[in-house]
């Protein structure tokens, strides 16, 4: 929305830079960071399995990496880091080689002694679940191609086609193989548990009508467990009767499972980046791992049910955050998987929500605020981080990819009105009055001004390092996140002058897919009462800064 209270900054064609001696930093205030909601040390945990060491092992396809937990005490420490450790699903072979399958990639990859990793198999789109029988070998399906193998692993195999078990099954997911060599698997779409011949590839129905089952695991006596993705049951079956009970209910959405040597079970959240264990017995709920989001982005200020809130761009589907209590909710089902609400950043105005989505899959939405529907959507823009919001509801998209600012219209949804070319790696957007913007350009390093009307800019400050998400003042000056330093600053746009205001911050994580060099944008807004709110791309939380 336009700032009319802003400082008038004269109109400068071409780039003018403020001098040197203008631009030296000042902390004449004292500031203090407090969280308002609390991060965690997971991010989009997927597949969960406990390994040799009986250690929790959690993949990540968002943080392209491997986890490894303490469930006695929490600690959480990154055994395979990104990009190698992309894993939605991990499995341990008879030797104790860890091995997992990068969905994103199709690979099924393992890990060697001496930490390195390898690729067992290439080229199998949304390769997902994966086990092995105690003789060692190894079985894996697709996602969504509903189709189940079994592939050659360990010395002498070779890299040859697998041999097709099954297809056509009712969407196999996260399954297990016991000592028998019988393998259990949910077939989400059909909401039954079955038993599968691994080597006929015979399907036989053991519990139906159990919702969208995503995972599959058996406990010490022979009991199945799985869970429901959309309403988050815990299912206790019988694997001869097939009768079935809900022990507890997760918050959804739940995306795995695994089964300690104790039959405590453990459910991974991934929109939430936590683990609960759960008390097979009375259904008790713990949690292991705390988290509250699964990939946070940019944010906005809003009013919503009478309270100032922040609206949090989340990979999993954004977020409303109440600024008094902190308190994480939502305005639709995030067991959408992320659809159509993913998000990279964010503006508001009287009447509509708009996100960006550089991640998931890149396009912007516009959500209606009366009802939180999507009211349009645009795609054919490479990167869109940064985004504001015309008066009529037209949003203006910063393209990192391209280096452009776009503006799009409502009416015309194949209109691309060029407002700026030429920026390198533009992310933050923000007003500076009716006809112009503010960007920082995370490449360049850079702080502009671009009038709207014939597209001069003019450059505020040049020193700001890996600039991201702005906020524009009370005071007129532009608050940035400058991810390069970890810190936020205040700049003055008619002199350059800058004032650090807060430091050491948690900012600056890479992210998967995004595009180079940029993260998920942090986003940056100020509180009626001059707080600033920030969100941390390293630890999922959102903080704020005082003033003391």
């Amino acid at each position: 929305m336009p700032i009319a209270r802003l400082i008038a900054l004269a109109v400068v064609a071409g780039f003018t830079v403020a001098l040197t001696s203008a631009c030296a930093d000042r902390n004449d205030g004292v500031y203090r960071v407090e969280t308002l909601v609390a991060g965690g040390p997971l991010r989009a945990p997927n597949g969960i399995t406990f390994g040799p060491d009986g250690r929790l092992y959690v993949g990540s396809v968002a943080a392209q990496s491997i986890y490894r937990v303490d469930v006695a005490t929490g600690a959480v420490d990154v055994v395979v880091p990104a990009p190698a450790g992309e894993a939605d699903d991990i499995a341990f072979a008879p030797n104790g080689t860890m091995v997992w399958t990068a969905l994103l990639a199709g690979e099924i990859r393992a890990q060697r002694r001496n930490g390195s990793v390898y690729t067992v198999a290439a080229d199998k789109a949304l390769i997902n679940p994966l086990y092995f029988t105690t003789d060692g070998r190894l079985f894996a399906a697709q996602k969504g191609f509903d189709r189940l193998y079994e592939f050659q692993f360990g010395k002498g195999s070779s890299q040859t086609e697998p041999r097709l078990v099954a297809s056509k099954m009712g969407d196999i997911n996260s399954f297990e193989i016991t000592a028998d060599d019988k393998l259990y698997a949910p077939l989400s779409n059909i909401g039954t548990v079955a038993r599968i011949d691994i080597e006929t590839g015979t399907v036989t129905p053991i519990a139906e009508n159990l919702g969208k089952v995503i995972a599959v695991n058996l406990d010490s006596r022979g009991q199945i467990w799985a869970v429901d993705l959309e309403l988050g049951h815990l299912w206790r079956i019988d694997p001869d009767s097939g009768d079935a009970q809900i022990v507890a209910t997760t918050e959804p959405p739940s995306d795995n499972l695994a089964i300690a040597a104790d039959d405590a079970v453990y459910v991974s959240r991934t929109a939430a980046s936590a683990i609960v264990r759960v008390d097979p017995a009375s259904g008790e709920q713990s949690v292991v791992v705390p988290g509250n989001f699964s990939l946070v982005g940019g944010l906005a200020l809003m009013t919503h049910r009478r309270r100032e809130v922040l609206v949090v761009a989340d990979s999993y589907g954004y977020r409303i955050v109440d600024t008094g209590t902190g308190a994480v909710t939502t305005t639709f089902k995030l067991t959408d998987v992320g659809f159509p609400y993913a998000s990279s950043d964010v503006a508001v105005n009287d009447g509509f929500l708009a996100l960006t989505d550089m991640i998931t899959r890149p396009r912007v939405f516009l959500v209606d605020r009366s009802n939180y529907q999507t009211v349009a959507t645009w795609t054919k823009i490479e990167a869109p981080a940064g985004v504001v919001l015309r008066d009529n509801g037209d949003p203006i998209v910063a393209d990192f990819a391209t280096g452009r600012i776009i503006g799009l219209s409502r009416t015309d949804r194949d209109l691309r009105d060029i407002v700026a070319d030429g920026l390198a790696g533009p992310v933050g957007l923000g007003w500076a009055g009716p006809d112009a913007l503010f960007v920082t350009e995370h490449t360049a390093g850079t702080l502009l001004r671009i009038n709207l009307e014939d597209g001069s800019r003019t450059v505020i400050s040049n020193t700001v390092s890996e600039p991201e998400g702005l906020t524009v003042l009370a005071d007129g000056r532009v608050a940035v996140v400058e991810v390069g330093r970890r810190r936020v600053v205040a700049i003055d746009p008619t002199t350059g002058v800058s004032e650090v205001l807060a430091v050491e911050l948690p900012v600056g994580t890479r992210v998967a897919r995004a595009p180079e060099s940029i993260y998920v944008p942090s986003g940056i807004a100020e509180g009626a009462d001059g707080s600033l709110y920030l969100t941390s791309d390293q630890d999922n939380s959102v903080l704020k800064i005082l003033t003391e």
